[in-house]
């Protein structure tokens, strides 16, 4: 059986993830459709019988500017990417510090992978969960320990991530080429840089991707192997 906190840490992970496909199909739905017009007040019923009333001016000023300028980057492509970005790496790293069993799991799945994997989990929760300018860059805190642990600890300045699913994940089927290639060399990095300059924005997704497919087959593994271990009993006459 999963631990209860492991399924919790999936689902939110997952609900990130979704989200993230949601909101972005609603984006490109209202850049090629004016419903701006249909904007109107409404209650958003938080607790104890009580409500806030979102207004329709302000619901109508931006889509209406979304619709307008639809080549232009708005409010979704800010909000929607860089906070389930920042929930599904976030939810990543904390299941790497505190579930063993899914660490574990990692680290016999990715096998010399593992290492640059976590570190590049690292450093985007950093990155995604100190953000001081709207156009996401990066801060000296936000790589400075991870570099000199690299270059202490490790001796090395660039990471390395080059995984396609065919050779690590026997469930996955489709292209044997498809998978992921991210490279960071944090003897480069500087503290001013666009986050999406260091790993494309590309890459990134395919990353979020990654992290919502480990959780759907390391889930996928435990629930199979609690059915070997704990098989049915059969019915008695």
């Amino acid at each position: 059986m999963i631990h209860p906190n492991i399924k919790q840490n999936i689902e939110l992970l997952q609900w990130f993830y979704r989200f993230l496909h949601i909101w972005k199909f609603l984006e490109k739905y209202i850049r090629s459709h004016d419903i701006s017009p249909q904007a109107e007040d409404f209650p958003v019923h938080t607790w104890d019988k009580k409500k806030f009333v979102m207004k329709w001016s302000i619901v109508k000023k931006i889509l209406s500017e979304i619709y307008l300028h639809p080549d232009k980057k708005n409010i979704f492509w800010y909000m929607v990417e860089i906070n389930a970005f920042k929930g599904i790496f976030s939810i990543t790293r904390e299941m790497l510090e505190t579930q063993v069993d899914f660490q574990l799991f990692l680290r016999h799945r990715l096998k010399e992978q593992y290492d640059t994997f976590e570190q590049i989990i690292r450093f985007l929760r950093n990155a995604l969960n100190h953000i001081e300018t709207a156009d996401v860059k990066i801060t000296l805190d936000n790589f400075i320990k991870q570099k000199d642990y690299l270059s202490k600890e490790k001796h090395i300045s660039k990471i390395v991530l080059d995984i396609k699913y065919a050779d690590y994940f026997i469930e996955r089927t489709g292209s044997k080429e498809y998978g992921l290639d991210i490279t960071i060399d944090f003897r480069s990095l500087k503290a001013g840089q666009k986050i999406f300059d260091i790993i494309p924005l590309h890459q990134t997704y395919l990353l979020a991707e990654f992290c919502f497919n480990l959780s759907e087959i390391y889930r996928g593994v435990v629930q199979r192997a609690a059915k070997k271990t704990y098989p049915r009993s059969s019915k008695r006459n």
